[in-house]
C-alpha cells in the first residue's frame, strides 16, 4: 500500500481542515479578506483597499512596488522574475481551468465543498466546474472528508503524544502494584474487547492510509 510522507498529507489536512477554520474568522472585526484572484486582477485597488483596513494612507505607499524591486539587480533573494515584468501577471489566475482534469475539480470541490466555495465568492468558479461536468454532491461528503482527516490528525496526535511522553520509571511502587492488580483482575472478556479494539484502530488507520492514498492519486500531487 503507498505510503504518503506526513508533509503530503499534512497539506491535504491543511485544505480539508484548515481553510474552513480560517474562513471562519473573515467577519471578525478588524480583518481584511483578501482575494488572490482579486489582487492579481486589480493590484491598486486591492492593496489600497488593505492598507486603509490597515490604518496606512494608501497614498504614502506605491501600491504597485515595482520601482521597488530595483534592489533585486545586485541581491541574492527574492523573485527576481520581477524585473522582467513592468504589471502583475495574471495567468495563473484561470490556470487551473485547463491545467485540472474533471476528476481533479471534482476531488477540489468534494474536499473543500461547494457551500464554502459559495460563501468565499467563487460562484463563476464554481459555475465553471459544474459545466465541465463536476458536481455538487452535497456537504454529507465534504464532512465525510473532513472526519477521516479528523481521524488521522487525532490519531497522529495520539502517536505523537504516546512517543514523546514523560517516562512514568519514577512513580511510587504502590501506584505500580495498583495498576498490575487492576491488570490482573480485568476479564477474559475485558480483554477480548481491547484486543478487538485494537484490531479495529489498526484496521481504520489501514483505510485512512488507502483513503488518503487515493485522494493524493487522485490530485496528482508531486
Amino acid at each position: 500500500m503507498l505510503r504518503l510522507p506526513d508533509a503530503v498529507i499534512t497539506s491535504l489536512a491543511d485544505l480539508v481542515l484548515g481553510l474552513p477554520k480560517l474562513a471562519a474568522h473573515r467577519t471578525r472585526p478588524q480583518t481584511q479578506l483578501v482575494q488572490y484572484e482579486l489582487l492579481v486582477t486589480n493590484p491598486d485597488e486591492e492593496t489600497g483597499r488593505l492598507l486603509t483596513g490597515l490604518g496606512c494612507d494608501p497614498a504614502v505607499v506605491e501600491s504597485s512596488g515595482m520601482r521597488q524591486a530595483d534592489y533585486l539587480r545586485s541581491s541574492s533573494f527574492g523573485d527576481r522574475k520581477i524585473l522582467e515584468r513592468n504589471a502583475v501577471d495574471q495567468s495563473s489566475v484561470k490556470a487551473w481551468q485547463s491545467q485540472l482534469s474533471v476528476e481533479e475539480m471534482q476531488t477540489v470541490t468534494d474536499l473543500v465543498g461547494a457551500e464554502l466555495l459559495l460563501e468565499l465568492g467563487y460562484e463563476q468558479e464554481l459555475l465553471h466546474a459544474q459545466q465541465a461536468g463536476v458536481l455538487d454532491r452535497g456537504g454529507e461528503v465534504t464532512e465525510l472528508y473532513r472526519q477521516i482527516f479528523r481521524t488521522w490528525w487525532d490519531l497522529r496526535s495520539t502517536k505523537a503524544g504516546a512517543l514523546s511522553g514523560p517516562s512514568h520509571a519514577g512513580e511510587s511502587v504502590h501506584t505500580t502494584a495498583a495498576q498490575l492488580q487492576q491488570a490482573l483482575l480485568a476479564s477474559e472478556a475485558d480483554r477480548a474487547t481491547g484486543l478487538d479494539a485494537i484490531r479495529n484502530r489498526d484496521a481504520a488507520i489501514e483505510m485512512l492510509r488507502g483513503e488518503v492514498a487515493r485522494l493524493h492519486q487522485i490530485l496528482n500531487i508531486p
